[in-house]
């Protein structure tokens, strides 16, 4: 095995240690499709982290292989192959996949974002993508889901953001509109250059709670999903939810530090929402802020 064939392997063994929620009963079903869709996220998303040459390269080559896969034309020892499966069983749409590929093709090229609603758009490419996906093999495809799932997506990317200011910043990376940094008086080296200030610290809580909100207005999705299906979205809430505490908890300071949701915590955050999913509990809960 050569270390190409390691590293799609640990890929792969990633979507079921990942979260809790993947390895749980009720996705048994659908772990082998998951998977799939997964391994190719995270395929795209490593791309992204190589040398510019290189990551561009990687995009063609990762485009032609899709192409292959809609195209039925995936050999059985193909990387891509059992995603190609997945297309196939669940009528899949290129676009999605071809968007996440055109997220990394903009983050090659772009490092900073103006607007609040540039980071959004990008948020269009890079994680509404994956939620449409899910949605399609949920069996869901109306507006009402995938706007509501849109809600959710950006929230977490931008939760995720948030969360990975540090090692964003090591990368030359910043994202976080540059008219809230003028806003709050902080200024692009002050991130750079990882120079936490108390203005920083107030940057990141507007930003928090606009992430909050996101999670707010898209957790109806809940109730218009069937049985199972409930769980790892409202999993995925409290997920997101959980790193916008953690943030909170180090007085936004994420310049210094990276707060991260432990396996343990993941554990108990899928057993309340699978007990409350049992007894007949309420998931779709709008939450006052850091509640």
């Amino acid at each position: 095995m050569n270390i190409q064939d390691i590293i799609n392997k640990k890929k792969i063994q990633q979507t079921y240690e990942n979260f809790p929620l993947w390895s749980s009963f009720y996705l048994t079903n659908l772990m082998p499709h998951l998977s799939a869709i997964y391994y190719f996220c995270r395929t795209v998303d490593d791309i992204g982290d190589m040398k510019k040459d290189i990551a561009i390269k990687k995009l063609g080559i990762l485009k032609d292989n899709l192409d292959k896969c809609f195209n039925k034309a995936c050999a059985t020892d193909d990387k891509l192959f059992p995603l190609m499966n997945t297309i196939n069983k669940f009528d899949l749409q290129k676009k999605s996949f071809e968007n996440l590929i055109k997220a990394n093709d903009f983050d090659i090229k772009h490092d900073r974002y103006e607007s609040y609603e540039d980071l959004v758009n990008y948020c269009k490419l890079s994680a509404n993508p994956v939620g449409e996906i899910v949605l399609k093999i949920f069996g869901h495809n109306s507006d009402k889901h995938i706007n509501l799932s849109n809600e959710i997506c950006t929230g977490l990317q931008i939760a995720n953001f948030l969360q990975d200011i540090k090692r964003d910043s090591e990368l030359g990376r910043i994202y976080v509109p540059l008219e809230d940094l003028k806003k709050f008086n902080v200024k692009e080296s002050d991130i750079i250059n990882q120079t936490p200030t108390s203005h920083f610290n107030k940057l990141i809580e507007f930003q928090s709670k606009r992430c909050w909100n996101m999670f707010n207005n898209g957790v109806e999705l809940i109730n218009l999903l069937n049985g199972y299906q409930k769980i790892p979205i409202s999993l995925f809430i409290s997920s997101g939810r959980e790193v916008l505490k953690k943030i909170h908890k180090i007085n936004y300071n994420t310049l210094k530090l990276r707060p991260v949701i432990t396996k343990s915590e993941k554990s108990i955050l899928t057993f309340k929402t699978i007990s409350r999913y049992i007894f007949g509990l309420n998931l779709a809960n709008r939450r006052s802020y850091l509640d």
